[in-house]
């Protein structure tokens, strides 16, 4: 450009908002030093934008329900390892593995679901 305030000024606003985008999708909510596991029913499957989510009822150690959930990346790379929206029906018994939230909730930012037949989903 032969004006160099304007290019000066789209430099910084570029630097300002892709800095913003970037922060979205980092893991620093997520305790990313152990994967953690549960089992469960699948009750909710939202393949949507920005991140498909996963709703699971878990039976903790004393047989009591408890609701977990998993997010995992975009609809659009997904469907790249061989995801789609019928993938999980409500009822089917999933494992979830992933990082959990360092806040200690029962929310996961996932890395893998094992379906009931075996296969392994990842690149999650």
């Amino acid at each position: 450009m032969k004006n160099p305030v304007l290019s000066l000024t789209m430099l910084c606003g570029f630097l300002f908002v892709s800095g913003s985008v970037l922060a979205h999708h980092g893991v620093a909510n997520y305790d990313s030093t152990k994967v953690v596991s549960v089992k469960g029913a699948v009750t909710d499957f939202q393949f949507i934008n920005p991140h498909v989510l996963i709703s699971l009822d878990v039976k903790n150690d004393k047989g009591d329900a408890e609701k977990w959930a998993g997010e995992a990346q975009s609809p659009a790379m997904l469907v790249r390892y061989g995801w789609n929206k019928d993938l999980l029906k409500v009822g089917m018994i999933v494992t979830a593995s992933g990082y959990r939230s360092k806040d200690g909730s029962s929310f996961l930012r996932l890395t893998k679901v094992v379906l009931p037949d075996g296969r392994e989903m990842g690149n999650l």
